[in-house]
């Protein structure tokens, strides 16, 4: 149950990555890395299609600290943690190779650097795979259904009120009563909200993270590569994303504000403007150059210390729990399968004996019978031989693993469904339909911010497709003119959230 879209919140704003977290090791934190790190190599078979691997690039220079001997055996410590899973090695490199592999990177005072794996993925994707597999186990999967209170029979919560809140209802949705055995808050940010309805005391300390989208036209780089924040040392990084596109994050800054509206402001644009150039200076990159932004809020559980900064704060998870109720808060992308597992074995301890959790093993939809890359080209292949053109079988391929030909399929009924969405990117229209019949998208929000995120990828973030996706959308829901029309404002609003730091 979810109030907004699968993902709407800190699942799709992350920075995408599927890592141990190199930067723990600084504090220690040996436990996370190597949870991280074998979860990575875990979804590495799991999910082929959807995480991939990825050269990470750290330039040591003659004032960087750790320097390169450190960094060596750092690494070496993160490769041994992950049980010699990464996808390769590192190595270690002097200045000339390091300028050959990324010719853009900043030579003064560069000693060299280390290149070592870890992964990129599609967050809100890897989130929706995994709501098509409860579902598939015959799991109620509700979006756009909020929790109003949660209902007790003394001291046990025994379920919830919610409220249907999709848009384009009018003053306010159908309320039901639920009632359960056991309600797990998994609310990320909105946790201690939650938690207020039964009297519980705040456990969050939030933190802002934002990424700038940038043309790769103007900064194109091979590896994801390490930088250090100019004003506070803080570990960010310049990611390679594909499709033309470049990312920059992340901040990390406290945030009090409304936990709905979390948008990148000017200070942090020009935070990770200066840094990027002064790791790459002819790129000598301006707010002009930003195509979108995204921003999102880690749940962290606030230390029961001071800290000296936002970064220092725990990431590692924490369930509390009470009679008929359960909370997780904390935690990485990267460790979600085993937070969830952690949370089942709670709920278990409640209920009783219940079925040993088979995730670790099971495949999520999109990779059933794919073992690896072989098989997803191969899968592009058969898409190409029936018409699709290399880029969007390439797309379809990696974006919907085993689910592919199912989804260009809908074109040999459809000609329209294979029309692109996007001139420079390799959406089609068939995506639209799939979102809406099969994937839980509710909103042109849900389709062109999550399912098909042209709102971070598009040149002009989805706005010229705009009005064609709605139209098929309403084929499809049964939406009015004057729906078609609060979506498409609703849309608009959205993009320009991403843009207020201009």
């Amino acid at each position: 149950m979810e109030k907004d879209d699968l993902a709407s919140g800190t699942s799709s704003k992350s920075s995408k990555l599927i890592h141990g977290g190199l930067r723990y090791l600084e504090h220690a934190q040996f436990k996370l890395v190597f949870e991280g790190t074998n979860e990575r190599a875990l979804l590495l078979k799991r999910a082929p299609h959807l995480v991939r691997p990825l050269p990470f690039l750290v330039p040591a220079y003659k004032q960087s600290r750790p320097g390169l001997y450190k960094l060596d055996v750092g690494l070496w410590i993160y490769d041994g943690l992950s049980r010699f899973s990464s996808p390769k090695l590192h190595k270690t490199y002097r200045t000339a190779k390091i300028h050959e592999l990324e010719p853009l990177l900043r030579t003064e005072d560069l000693k060299g650097g280390i290149v070592y794996y870890d992964c990129l993925t599609d967050d809100a994707r890897i989130t929706l795979e995994n709501a098509l597999d409860a579902r598939a186990l015959r799991a109620v999967v509700l979006n756009w259904t909020r929790v109003t209170s949660l209902t007790r029979d003394g001291g046990r919560v025994i379920g919830a009120e919610v409220e249907d809140c999709e848009p384009g209802q009018g003053a306010g949705g159908k309320r039901i009563a639920v009632r359960a055995k056991v309600v797990v808050n998994a609310t990320g940010p909105w946790s201690d909200k939650v938690r207020a309805f039964v009297g519980e005391s705040p456990i969050l300390r939030p933190t802002k993270g934002v990424h700038l989208v940038i043309d790769e036209r103007r900064l194109k780089i091979a590896h994801a590569v390490v930088m250090q924040g100019r004003s506070d040392q803080r570990v960010m990084f310049a990611i390679p994303w594909g499709g033309g596109r470049t990312v920059i994050g992340t901040t990390d800054t406290d945030f009090q504000g409304d936990l709905d509206r979390v948008y990148a402001t000017p200070d942090d644009a020009a935070y990770l403007l200066e840094t990027a150039n002064h790791y790459f200076p002819t790129a000598a990159l301006g707010k002009a150059d930003v195509l979108a932004t995204w921003a999102g809020l880690r749940p962290l559980v606030a230390p029961s210390a001071g800290l000296r900064s936002e970064s220092d704060t725990s990431r590692e998870h924490h369930v509390i729990d009470r009679p008929g109720f359960i909370t997780i808060a904390g935690g990485k992308l990267t460790t979600f399968r085993r937070m969830a597992a952690e949370v089942v074995d709670r709920v278990g301890q409640q209920l009783g004996k219940i079925p040993v959790s088979t995730t670790g093993e099971r495949p999520l939809p999109g990779s059933v019978g794919i073992e690896g890359d072989a098989d997803l080209e191969r899968i592009a292949a058969r898409l190409v031989e029936k018409g699709l053109d290399v880029a969007a079988a390439h797309h379809l391929a990696f974006t919907f693993g085993a689910r592919a030909e199912t989804v260009a399929g809908r074109i040999a009924d459809d000609a329209s469904a294979g029309l692109r969405i996007d001139p420079e990117q390799p959406f089609l229209a068939a995506e639209v339909d799939e979102a809406v019949e099969h994937e839980f998208a509710r909103t042109l929000t849900d389709v062109l911010g999550r399912r098909m995120p042209l709102i971070l990828r598009g040149r002009d973030q989805g706005l010229a497709a705009a009005p064609a996706v709605a139209e098929r959308i309403a084929r499809r829901l049964g939406w009015t003119a004057d729906r078609i029309r609060d979506e498409l404002d609703r849309y608009a609003a959205t993009v320009e959230d991403t843009r207020r730091f201009r």
